[in-house]
């Protein structure tokens, strides 16, 4: 292989390591969650959807913020 293609391959998979490992991390306290202490994938799925709802309404609100901060520069 050619040495820049390497060097893109190493370069791609440094900036993307740190997401998926966190996102392999907390599929395993999940699953850990309802393995081990039986907790039912419903209430995990229903805590999901409020985690989702409630970072939805940040970017909203920081959106809306970030918008009326340029308006009112001019």
């Amino acid at each position: 292989m050619d040495n820049t293609v390497i060097q893109d391959y190493v370069k791609t998979f440094k900036r993307y390591r740190t997401p998926v490992l966190a996102v392999l991390a907390t599929l395993m306290l999940v699953s850990s969650a309802v393995w081990t202490f039986d907790v039912p994938w419903q209430d995990i799925a229903s805590y999901f959807l409020l985690c989702v709802a409630g970072v939805s309404v940040v970017a909203l609100l920081s959106a809306a913020l970030v918008f009326a901060v340029k308006r009112l520069r001019g």
